[in-house]
């Protein structure tokens, strides 16, 4: 009788059976919370990857670095500013400084590069002026062009005779046939870089409103306009004025620039 129950008349093993459920309840519980860790886990790296993505600030704390001394961007800017008259010469129209002006406008207004503090700010100004104006001759630097001055025309001219020539070759007048230019045909110029200043700005008002093909269509119209002026330049100093001057403004962002609080000497 007292293997087979208690003395309330329940089984032993009902009461076994009871004894083990808040156990197995703890259990679920135990679970059910490494389940939501889990996932609070996953959506916290998911944000991290979304934020990245969208180019803001990731989830994780970085270490800003130190800020340059105005000295470094300055320098660099001015090796720069040699390479780029090596490369492509001077300026020659002037869209070029009117549009470089607007872009170093554009960016300090945007906040995309910062100026130094003290009296650096304004020689770092002016390199970054003569950097994109010798940008901006890259881009629409074509000038003026005549395309048909190739085109001549034979003609006979009569060479007179000099002092030194024996009388019996004066007898007989003397011929020559030279190629003169064509008036009003070989004459005819064109201003390469007006039609690359149309194209930039119509690549640039496809890029803006997101059409996509016509800015393709643009972009391709100004590399075939500008193929000419492109072979023109020397490009073993071009690709250093590239590498350079961007390494030389990248380092003038908030970064890299020191604050007004910074002493700089």
């Amino acid at each position: 009788m007292n293997d087979a129950g208690t003395s309330d008349g329940r089984p032993r093993g009902r009461r076994r059976h009871g004894r083990q459920r808040p156990r197995t309840g703890g259990q679920t519980q135990l679970g059910d919370h490494d389940e939501r860790d889990a996932l609070k886990a996953r959506i916290a790296r998911v944000e991290a990857q979304l934020a990245w993505l969208a180019g803001g600030p990731p989830a994780w704390p970085r270490r800003a670095p130190r800020p340059l001394h105005p000295v470094v961007p300055l320098a660099l800017g001015v090796a720069v500013l040699a390479l780029g008259y090596l490369g492509l010469g001077l300026p020659q129209h002037y869209y070029q400084p009117l549009f470089a002006g607007l872009a170093l406008a554009l960016a300090y207004h945007r906040g995309l590069w910062m100026l130094p503090p003290g009296h650096w700010r304004w020689p770092q100004a002016l390199v970054n002026f003569l950097i994109l104006t010798l940008f901006f001759k890259l881009l629409i630097g074509g000038g003026t062009r005549y395309p048909l001055d190739w085109l001549r025309v034979p003609a006979i001219k009569k060479v007179a005779p000099d002092q030194q020539t024996p009388w019996y070759d004066q007898l007989i007048p003397d011929f020559d046939i030279a190629w003169e230019s064509i008036p009003a045909v070989t004459d005819l110029s064109f201003d390469v870089t007006m039609v690359q200043t149309f194209l930039l700005l119509a690549t640039l008002a496809g890029a803006v409103f997101r059409f996509q093909p016509f800015a393709s269509l643009t972009a391709v119209l100004l590399m075939l306009v500008s193929l000419p002026t492109f072979i023109a330049f020397n490009w073993e100093w071009v690709v250093l004025f590239l590498v350079l001057g961007g390494i030389s403004l990248y380092l003038q962002s908030a970064h890299f620039t020191p604050r007004p609080q910074h002493r700089i000497e």
